[in-house]
């Protein structure tokens, strides 16, 4: 009796302890990384008088308040008109050079398919039939299919999007009948956290619910 209360309070101490210890030591990387990295930055910033004494005081996370403030002037920076014509001429630069063309376009690529969830492009999840019945999958609906696709068949399509586990910035587009997708209730974010997790995260916020309910 004793062994199992020790093997039962050891595993839920792990449970707690371990993804606490992850997080502070992921966390404690990036920031000193960063703090490093622009360490330059802060030094042009505050000039050396300043930076040995954001030393003594062993600030962490100066650099990284730093750069969170140099990427929000520049998105400042690039929502206006000029702004715009800088980094669209940047950009058409950068689609000239070979290598730097593909490593560009696909990471641009990874951040726009990121940032679109948070819009309307993303309209709402579905479950569809892949790759066989009865099998069914999670997709996100991301708007009506158009122009020929949309005759040839005859009747309404809806575009589809459907990605893979754990890593939802890849998948497939398809092309499937509205009467065959079926609507969730789920949001898309609540759809895309259920594929990171492998749908634990659903799992834990239907026992949240069933909790309180009782």
């Amino acid at each position: 009796m004793l062994k199992k209360a020790f093997k039962k309070n050891l595993i839920a101490g792990l449970l707690v302890t371990i993804p606490a210890s992850l997080t502070y030591m992921v966390l404690s990387f990036v920031i000193t990384s960063v703090d490093r990295a622009m360490a330059p930055v802060v030094r042009g910033i505050f000039g050396p008088r300043g930076l040995r004494l954001v030393e003594e005081w062993q600030v962490p996370g100066m650099g990284f308040l730093t750069l969170f403030l140099f990427i929000v002037a520049v998105g400042l920076f690039g929502t206006n008109f000029i702004g715009k014509k800088i980094v669209a001429l940047g950009e058409k630069f950068l689609h000239k050079i070979p290598v730097v063309r593909v490593i560009y376009t696909s990471i641009k690529k990874v951040v726009d398919t990121i940032s679109m969830t948070e819009t309307a492009n993303f309209q709402k999840m579905v479950l569809i039939t892949y790759p066989r019945a009865p099998l069914k999958i999670l997709g996100i609906v991301c708007c009506d299919t158009p122009g020929e696709i949309q005759d040839a068949s005859g009747e309404k399509m809806l575009n589809v999007f459907v990605p893979t586990s754990p890593n939802p910035t890849t998948g497939f587009l398809f092309m499937v009948p509205e009467k065959d997708a079926v609507a969730m209730k789920m949001s898309v974010e609540e759809g895309l956290k259920m594929i990171i997790s492998f749908g634990m995260a659903n799992q834990e916020h239907h026992d949240t619910a069933k909790l309180e309910k009782n």
